[in-house]
């Protein structure tokens, strides 16, 4: 009995264990204090409907040719990274806020609440500055792909994206894929995408550390209006969201 009991008690904390490691391989809570926003930025603020604050900023050109929302990687300080995103995309009004717990922003993130703040910031944007473009990089493509595929917006792009937490987990951790069926976190992003209608843009490496190919292109298969796809060699998860061809693409298209 007392040998039973032993094994459902380890049992129990490696689950517990699990969850834990779940949501620090998700979610890395980022805020940078030496921040310093540019002569067009001013700080935003919206309340989530259970009441939590968020932070945000927009960057706003004196004739700015389009707006531009952006959801960002799971250990960026949104707020923090105006300023350079400001300097690669300088046409464009920029809107970004940060995810709970990242930056002043209040709460614990999780998959439900992102998602659903995501969307309440995008219709926020829509009623204050009409029509928007929306773009995702890494964690911040699931959540894009989430409120495309909830709210109407010009086009779509999509940096460093993945199929699905589960799908990610199958192919870098095969030994442990069976595990897959007790994520706390999904991030079904194929099954996101399956519902938006928006012409989307999709930006892959093929030497992506963080994002195997293979996940991509899993993606790919799913986006019902692709309309530019293009993968490069040599660059690094972050390197590719900074690439001058991938910017260049979207400022084509934003402005």
């Amino acid at each position: 009995m007392i040998y039973i009991a032993f094994l459902i008690f380890t049992f129990l904390i490696l689950i517990f264990a699990f969850y834990q490691w779940q949501y620090f391989m998700i979610f890395r809570p980022t805020y940078i204090k030496e921040r310093r926003l540019c002569q067009n930025c001013s700080m935003l603020g919206v309340k989530t409907d259970d009441g939590i604050e968020l932070e945000g900023a927009i960057y706003e050109p004196a004739n700015p040719k389009s707006t531009l929302l952006m959801f960002v990687g799971r250990s960026h300080d949104g707020v923090a990274l105006l300023n350079r995103l400001s300097q690669v995309y300088p046409k464009s009004r920029i809107v970004t806020f940060n995810y709970r717990g990242y930056g002043k922003s209040g709460g614990v993130a999780n998959e439900k609440n992102i998602l659903q703040d995501g969307l309440k910031i995008a219709r926020l944007v829509q009623k204050n500055y009409g029509d928007f473009y929306l773009l995702g990089y890494s964690l911040g493509s699931s959540v894009a792909a989430f409120v495309a595929s909830k709210h109407k917006v010009s086009t779509l792009f999509l940096i460093g994206a993945f199929d699905s937490i589960g799908q990610l987990l199958r192919y870098k951790y095969a030994k442990i894929s069976y595990m897959a069926k007790l994520l706390h976190y999904k991030f079904k992003t194929i099954h996101y995408m399956e519902s938006v209608e928006a012409k989307t843009y999709l930006f892959v490496s093929r030497d992506d550390e963080l994002i195997p190919l293979q996940n991509a292109r899993n993606l790919k298969k799913h986006i019902k209006n692709l309309v530019h796809y293009e993968e490069f060699n040599g660059l690094s998860h972050t390197e590719l969201f900074w690439d001058p061809r991938v910017i260049n693409k979207i400022n084509e298209v934003i402005t």
